[in-house]
């Protein structure tokens, strides 16, 4: 019978090479929209490597970003992940066929006679097993894969990192900015208390006057420590960001620096762009190609295999032993089909997943591209009004001193200038935070400042 199966494994040995199990990989075509709804159709080269936080011209922000690439403990975790994927790599391929070891052995014994023996020995073993059907080669395709989606992800953290810490700057400097703005108004409004508190002294304002004035100022006053709280809060989560102690940070920022401002044109590209700029839907394909390659393992598992044994063993008694062995299938082929039919089913949820990607990053940025446009008239609109408010609260003022207004019309001014004011703030906060979005929404600078990135072709 064993000699019958040896004969059966040398027949099979020429088949090497001729059959291999699952299908080459092909990435999925996909079906995206010409342009972006009143997009342009030019297409965006190399984003990965654009800087785009520094058409901000925000030096401290450009500083915050250079520390927190080389910091940041996501990015250094991901980092690790690439690693760990680069040494699964070197399991497979012609590491996956060879195995073996040396061992040896020495002891000395004493019998109950008295009677001292020593014993040594050593032996060789070693095994190669032939990859009749692929299912290695398709293990080695799965794990390059998980490599490449690995080093993609990094610059998915990359992305998110700089969404966070620009996203966190343009919070902290707009609370920041919102106190300067309240404190100003809290100072407007105490010399208002003072002008009423004069004409109170001569008869010519009355108590109820003098109460609003108060009512106005403490007002204005009681909305300070929530802005000083939110500034501080974003200065915290910055610190964080880029792994750096939160007091050297802030003795930074308390510097004071001017609300960020979006300059220049919405470059967005067209939709396609987003198939090889967004790191995150490239790692979604290049994950789809490993459970294609899945598939080829667990249907190569459904065939025999072949092993080439051999033992050399050598001491006080000496052998060895050297021959084929196969193996094959039988009462474990249900559940090894059943293993084949779960790496289809994952395959398909991978493509799936892929097309989702896709979708949901077109979404992202014709999303990001419109709020970006429409904010940045909303500021606008809100520095016109601010400009005008503040006209009427001087020539409001100017009036109460001359008898000509009354109170409430000074009153009602300073609220209006101070809501449009923090509108105005506000405004120019979405503005930046949309236009923030939108670069990583297009997948802009996940690659500023890297060498490279290897990752396969299709």
């Amino acid at each position: 019978m064993m000699k019958k199966l040896a004969l059966a494994s040398v027949l099979l040995v020429p088949l090497i090479g001729c059959t291999i199990a699952g299908s080459d990989y092909e990435e999925p075509q996909v079906t995206v929209p010409t342009r972006f709804f009143d997009g342009s159709s030019t297409e965006l080269n190399e984003a990965a490597r654009i800087a785009w936080w520094r058409a901000l011209g925000d030096p401290v922000l450009d500083e915050i970003i250079a520390v927190g690439l080389g910091k940041n403990l996501d990015i250094r975790i991901a980092l690790e992940r690439i690693n760990a994927a680069a040494a699964g790599t070197r399991r497979t391929g012609i590491n996956a066929q060879i195995d073996g070891e040396i061992s040896g052995d020495l002891r000395r014994s004493r019998a109950t006679n008295g009677a001292i023996t020593e014993d040594d020995a050593g032996s060789v073993n070693a095994a190669f097993v032939f990859d009749l059907f692929g299912g290695i080669r398709r293990g080695r395709e799965e794990s390059l894969a998980r490599l490449d989606a690995a080093r993609l992800d990094v610059g998915t953290v990359r992305l998110a990192y700089l969404a966070d810490v620009v996203g966190s700057y343009v919070m902290a400097r707009y609370y920041q900015n919102a106190a300067w703005i309240t404190r100003q108004s809290i100072a407007s409004r105490r010399e208002t208390l003072n002008l009423v508190q004069r004409r109170f002294g001569v008869q010519e304002a009355t108590s109820l006057e003098d109460a609003q004035a108060r009512s106005l100022l403490a007002t204005a006053q009681a909305s300070l420590p929530g802005l000083e709280a939110n500034y501080q809060a974003n200065v915290f989560r910055i610190a964080t960001l880029i792994n750096q102690p939160a007091s050297a940070v802030m003795s930074r920022m308390n510097r004071g620096g001017a609300q960020p401002r979006p300059r220049g044109a919405l470059e967005v590209g067209i939709p396609a762009d987003l198939l090889r700029n967004r790191p995150d839907v490239r790692t979604a394909e290049r994950n789809f190609a490993a459970a294609i390659a899945s598939i080829g393992v667990a249907e190569a598992q459904l065939y025999p295999s072949i092993e080439l044994l051999g033992n050399v063993t050598a001491g006080n008694g000496r052998s060895w032993a050297f021959g084929p062995s196969i193996t094959i299938p039988l009462l474990n082929l249900p559940v090894r089909i059943a293993n084949r039919d779960i790496a289809r089913s994952r395959a398909r949820e991978a493509e799936l997943v892929y097309r989702q990607e896709v979708l949901r990053a077109i979404e992202e940025t014709q999303s990001a591209l419109a709020f970006t446009r429409f904010q940045r008239r909303q500021a606008g609109s809100y520095g016109a009004a601010t400009s005008a408010a503040r006209e009427v609260v001087d020539l409001s003022r100017a009036s109460y001193e001359s008898g000509g207004a009354t109170l409430i019309e000074i009153l009602d001014a300073e609220r209006t200038l101070l809501s449009n004011r923090l509108e105005l703030a506000r405004a120019t906060r979405d503005w930046a935070s949309s236009w923030v979005q939108l670069q990583v929404s297009v997948g802009k600078g996940w690659l500023a400042g890297v060498q490279s990135v290897r990752v396969a072709s299709n």
